[in-house]
């Protein structure tokens, strides 16, 4: 199966004294031969960034929002909207790419959910004159503090707005823990706009290379063209803090093998 690849800059973490910057990941990128990538929540997005991707003749296929506000404190809610639309709004370059939010109604406080519908109906709002897709994110099962929300309640919040604005973000890695992966796909059939890569062995959330755990792969890459789904391999990898070009390669060649 032929399938762009695309990573997730999640790969090398939050920016620290010392670790490896934006730049430097985008470059090892490039010099790997990938030239599609998602910015992760844990960089900030400014002019000096998008000029960059420019200069490095890269696309951005998606960015990762960080909105994860749902206090009943009435300025820390509309502190962290208003954060949330400034991030977009710095996406905008980036648009019509997914923009990518994490599902909040995971929670036994029906307050929080309606408090996260009101979020996103404000966020809607302000990406009209954006031009961003904002994309709903499939859940992990994290039973310890959080209720699960099934694929089939994610797919009708979101087809409730009736927008071809507000679609999915299928993360493979979180749907493999308490669904069958494939029904998951089906239930979000014609809102797949894109898709998060990695692999687990069905317990946790783990972001391994595909092939490392038992995600079949290739069955679900054709699962989800089937069920619309028309963007690149996105891989959401955590990997070891020595990032080099020769890794990325390796993982490139592995994960063509296993779609092959």
């Amino acid at each position: 199966m032929e399938m762009e690849l695309c990573y997730s800059t999640t790969f090398y973490g939050p920016e620290n004294p010392g670790g490896i910057t934006l730049r430097e990941g985008l470059q090892i990128l490039r010099d790997a031969g990938i030239r599609k990538v998602e910015l992760s929540r844990k960089r900030d997005i400014g002019p000096e960034v998008v000029e960059h991707i420019q200069d490095l003749d890269m696309e951005v296929w998606a960015v990762h929002g960080t909105f994860g506000c749902l206090s009943d404190d009435s300025q820390l809610f509309r502190q962290s909207l208003d954060n949330e639309i400034a991030r977009m709004r710095a996406a905008a370059p980036f648009a019509p790419c997914p923009y990518v939010l994490h599902y909040l109604d995971r929670f036994n406080d029906p307050a929080k959910g309606q408090r996260f519908r009101q979020a996103i109906g404000e966020l809607a709002a302000a990406n009209e004159d954006i031009g961003l897709i904002l994309t709903i994110e499939t859940v992990p099962h994290k039973p310890q503090n959080e209720r699960y929300p099934f694929s089939s309640e994610v797919a009708s919040f979101v087809r409730s707005w009736n927008s071809p604005k507000i679609q999915i973000t299928i993360d493979i890695n979180h749907s493999n823990l308490n669904e069958d992966l494939f029904q998951v796909i089906r239930n979000c059939h014609g809102l797949i706009a894109n898709i998060h890569v990695s692999d687990n062995h069905g317990l946790c959330e783990e972001h391994l290379l595909p092939g490392e755990g038992i995600i079949p792969l290739k069955a679900t890459m054709l699962e989800l063209r089937k069920n619309g789904y028309t963007g690149p391999c996105n891989l959401e990898l955590h990997l070891p803090d020595k990032i080099t070009v020769d890794l990325i390669c390796r993982i490139n060649d592995q994960v063509r093998r296993t779609l092959a």
